[in-house]
């Protein structure tokens, strides 16, 4: 983010009188714990901050009508050429829209690059405001010898040594300050500074400042410091425009909603990080032998009136108050509420950014990356303070579990109701019932990540203590896990109104994506780590051990022998059956391995751990065994069948563990002591067996509500799909010859009675394509001021007046397109059919041409003072009838980035008694030259019927 030479920030203490910060007080050794670093916090700040850009991004573009007119527009052009309810359609209408979603997702790209940059021009200009402050210093050589002695008793390296400043009144706050590069600055006032000589009232302000140097976070905290104000304004000005021209709408709140979460999350996020900061400085402090005179310097100092969420320090009492009681363990409720919260976040905006960047390629792109950056965050959120927590010895494991399901369940919710306009397929309509389905399927998916973080967290610590390699195997591990569990998040709420086609996917597509296989990492994991002695533990007895293979053995001969025998017993007689049996021996090997892990974790002697490498032997091998039998019987040939035999009972075990380790939490997560008995071990034998036996009475008997899919068949998918799929009409040849009556049919010119005007009004209806429709006819608009006067005849049609007197019937129609999602963009088809006594004669559209060429351009002005500008044009027109012409207008209202554009053509056909007219327009959208040619040749063959 920064160069070198870049300035860093500050910390003001802010806590006690006016002459210190919130330091530390007294002399002893220096402590053991360096301060917590709180790097996953400031990941955490980070992914919030590039949410926020890509947010405001988003908003921006909304607001921006030069830019969202287009986007709109071409939503609602694409989804009448290829409608949502045609799943055929999807790829075409992604193709259609990625141009305009492309754009969009540069926007928001931008906006997240903005906010990095104002970060990290943050990072810069912090500091020198800092200097600025330190222009008056004053020199105080005992407080610099006092100050070095205690930087060697802190163990601050001599190239990490900070400088001391003596800062001249209004100074009267201790704060450290510092850049990316060099070595940073501890700021004293004054009052401190000349108080060296006394222990109780120096060393603790110092050792709380050291605690910032020695957690390396200087530099960093002063973008952080920024962001507690900046998000909320940023968001709301990237709208300010659009309220500005056009007011409220609802698109509008709908967006600004959700980035207005998104920004206040961040800015709560970013107070709790500093306020952390001052309490692990504290917390440094006190470990040093401060804690009494720190407490006391804390209780002496000003205390803030009306505590503010956004506050960046801690209330000097309830500090004060903190340091008289143990330290609350790391990764609690509150913590798991944040990470899931941020990673629910910043998963949608990466799914919402990539769908808009990639739409063609959303769904093979968009569900991996939103899943590990959801992964990403909840396991480096999570681990480094669940790890702590378990060095620490603390318990109440279900607290961080509970925290992240919450905080993911949550967000999941606002995040799927407030939808950004067009990320949640293409309508920017929240529909909270499907925000409730996301939110139910997100809380237990982010329990089970946590859950898992919890069983490795206490693992590695409890057998591989200090180990950077072992530690750093389990974050890759836990990463990879994660985004196994968390894969079926996007699919299935992307289907929440269909329970056929989710089984579907959970059965036959989910195990052969592959991502569930990344969860045998962790079995592998957990046994290495279980091979370790552990400090102040033994392993346990052979005879466990032997004990444990005798529970695998007896739920695989049960689990396994219960598949096969019912494929024996009752074989399959047609596909369905097939089908259900094969999933039934699935569910059954899943069921195994599952059976095996509940009852080792509920027993006193296995251990979570040892209970989850049993339970994913077992399921292997009953999957493994049953895949033989099928072998063996000819039932299974080739890869599909491998896949479909070995995949699926594994993935389903790694769900049914996953979901299961939550419960676990508490549960010892490594052997106990050997039983005192050889028979300890016949109870989980006789437990596994008895849960076994009963798991497959109930899948092989009344079977598992709603678990079984019934197998898809390409052929009836396809064929229902193009049932319900409208089916365009063949588009008309764009350059029709001259119109010639067939032999016995009528000619063209004569006269027409009102049946057969309204029969040729509404052939045009036949060659209309998909989303067209026939509105109520609003009759011809008047009251408007034309300007110049001199185009009033060609505005107005007023060279066709004079034919009225010979009118015999006139008959109109008009079709228009269906509104769509945005309602931006609109074409519509007028089409009259006149009759006349006599001929039409030929001058009439030669009035018509000096009508066209006097007048360029006019200006038609509403009676609300609404204008509208034409500018003339002509095309070539069709040849059809005895005479036809043709006048353009290119028209436009407003100016700048509210200006809307359209095209319109007026064609007029002449066949002996009758005059055919066609009036067609397009708002904001291209004018179909095809759809207009065919609709006048339509309208002129009408004539003949």
């Amino acid at each position: 983010m920064t160069g070198p030479g870049a300035g860093g920030t500050h910390h003001e203490g802010g806590a006690a009188a006016d002459d210190t910060t919130g330091g530390e007080v007294g002399v002893g050794p220096g402590p053991r714990l360096p301060p917590d670093r709180l790097g996953w916090l400031y990941a955490l700040v980070l992914a919030s901050l590039i949410s926020v850009g890509l947010s405001a991004g988003g908003l921006y573009f909304l607001a921006d009508r030069s830019l969202s007119r287009p986007w709109a527009a071409a939503v609602d052009v694409c989804t009448r050429a290829h409608p949502i309810e045609a799943a055929a359609q999807s790829a075409g209408r992604d193709r259609c829209l990625a141009g305009q979603f492309r754009r969009r997702g540069v926007v928001m790209l931008a906006g997240a690059g903005i906010a990095l940059g104002a970060a990290g021009a943050l990072v810069l200009a912090l500091p020198l405001a800092d200097r600025r402050r330190l222009r008056r210093r004053l020199t105080v050589p005992g407080a610099q010898d006092r100050f070095a002695d205690l930087c060697d008793r802190n163990g601050v390296a001599a190239r990490r040594r900070p400088r001391l400043v003596v800062a001249a009144p209004p100074v009267r706050q201790a704060y450290t300050t510092g850049g990316v590069v060099g070595r940073p600055t501890v700021v004293l006032p004054a009052a401190v500074a000349v108080a060296h000589a006394d222990a109780a009232r120096f060393d603790p302000v110092v050792a709380h400042e050291l605690a910032h140097v020695l957690a390396r976070d200087v530099a960093w905290a002063s973008a952080v410091r920024a962001l507690i104000w900046l998000p909320v304004p940023a968001v709301l000005a990237a709208g300010l425009f659009e309220v500005a021209s056009f007011g409220l709408n609802a698109t509008y709140l709908t967006a600004l909603g959700r980035a207005t979460v998104v920004a206040v999350l961040t800015a709560l996020l970013a107070a709790g990080l500093l306020r952390r900061r001052e309490r692990e400085a504290d917390r440094y402090a006190a470990d040093a032998g401060h804690a009494g005179h720190l407490a006391a310097l804390l209780r002496a100092g000003t205390a803030a009136r009306g505590r503010r969420l956004l506050a960046r320090h801690p209330d000097p009492r309830t500090r004060a108050a903190a340091l008289g009681r143990p330290a609350d363990p790391p990764g609690g409720a509150v913590h798991g509420l944040a990470v899931g919260a941020v990673a629910m976040l910043a998963a949608g905006a990466a799914d919402a950014l990539v769908r808009d960047l990639f739409l063609t390629a959303h769904t093979i792109v968009g569900p991996p990356v939103a899943v590990w950056v959801g992964a990403v965050l909840l396991c480096l959120g999570l681990l480094p303070a669940l790890v702590r927590r378990a060095a620490a010895g603390a318990g109440g494991w279900w607290r961080p579990v509970l925290g992240a399901a919450v905080g993911f369940a949550v967000t999941a919710f606002l995040a799927t109701a407030l939808p950004v306009p067009g990320s949640s397929g293409v309508s920017a309509r929240p529909d909270v019932s499907v925000a409730l389905l996301v939110a139910a399927l997100a809380g237990p998916l982010a329990a089970s990540v946590a859950g898992l973080c919890v069983l490795l967290a206490r693992l590695v610590v409890a057998r591989r203590p200090g180990s950077v390699g072992w530690r750093s195997a389990t974050y890759l591990v836990a990463v990879a896990a994660a985004v196994a569990v968390l894969w079926p998040l996007p699919a299935l709420a992307s289907v929440p109104t269909d329970g056929h086609a989710a089984r579907a996917w959970l059965v036959f597509a989910l195990p052969r994506s592959g991502w569930p296989l990344l969860a045998l990492l962790v079995p592998v994991l957990v046994g290495a780590l279980l091979r370790g002695a552990g400090q102040g533990r033994r392993r346990p007895a052979r005879r466990w051990d032997r004990g444990v293979v005798a529970v695998v053995l007896t739920a695989v001969l049960l689990g396994a022998g219960a598949a096969m025998w019912r494929t024996e017993v009752f074989p399959p007689h047609t596909l369905a059956e097939a089908n259900r049996l094969a999933q039934q021996r699935w569910l059954l090997c899943a069921f195994t391995g599952w059976a095996v892990l509940v009852v080792l974790a509920l027993g006193r002697r296995a251990g979570v751990g040892r209970a989850l490498t049993a339970g994913w032997a077992a399921g292997t091998a009953a999957a493994l065994l049953q895949y033989a039998h099928a072998l063996a019987t000819g039932r299974a040939d080739g890869l599909d069948t491998a896949e479909a035999h070995l995949l699926a009972p594994l993935a389903w075990l790694g769900y049914l563990v996953a979901v299961t380790l939550p419960f676990l939490a508490s549960r010892p997560a490594v052997p106990g002591p050997a039983p005192s008995t050889p028979g300890g071990a016949r109870t989980p034998v006789a437990a596994v067996g008895a849960l076994a036996a009963l798991l497959a009475v109930a899948v092989l008997g009344p079977g598992i509500p709603w678990a079984y899919a019934p197998f898809p068949v390409a052929g009836q998918t396809g064929a229902a799909a193009a049932s319900t799929a409208p089916v365009a009409p063949p588009a008309p040849d764009a350059t029709p010859g001259p119109t010639r009556s067939a032999a016995g049919r009528p000619e063209p010119g004569r006269p027409l009675t009102r049946a057969e005007a309204r029969r040729a009004a509404g052939a045009v209806r036949a060659v209309l394509p998909r989303g067209w429709r026939v509105p109520p006819d609003r009759g011809d608009g008047g009251g408007s001021r034309i300007d110049p006067s001199a185009c009033r005849p060609l505005a107005e049609d007023a060279y066709l007046d004079r034919l009225g007197g010979a009118e015999r019937v006139r008959e109109r129609a008009r079709y228009a397109t269906v509104p769509g999602l945005t309602a931006t963009a609109s074409a519509e088809l007028v089409v009259e059919i006149r009759s006349h006594a006599e001929p039409v004669p030929a001058s009439v559209l030669a009035e018509a041409e000096s009508a066209r060429r006097a007048c360029p351009r006019f200006t038609a002005r509403g009676a609300d003072g609404s204008a509208v500008r034409f500018a003339v044009d002509a095309q070539p027109p069709p040849a059809l009838g005895e005479q036809s012409w043709r006048v353009d207008y290119r028209l436009s209202a407003g100016s700048g980035r509210t200006r809307i554009t359209g095209q319109s053509a007026f064609v007029i056909v002449r066949a002996g008694h009758n005059l055919v007219t066609v009036y067609a327009s397009a708002i904001t959208e291209p004018l179909d030259e095809r759809l207009l040619d065919a609709a006048v040749e339509a309208a002129v063959a009408g004539l003949t019927d």
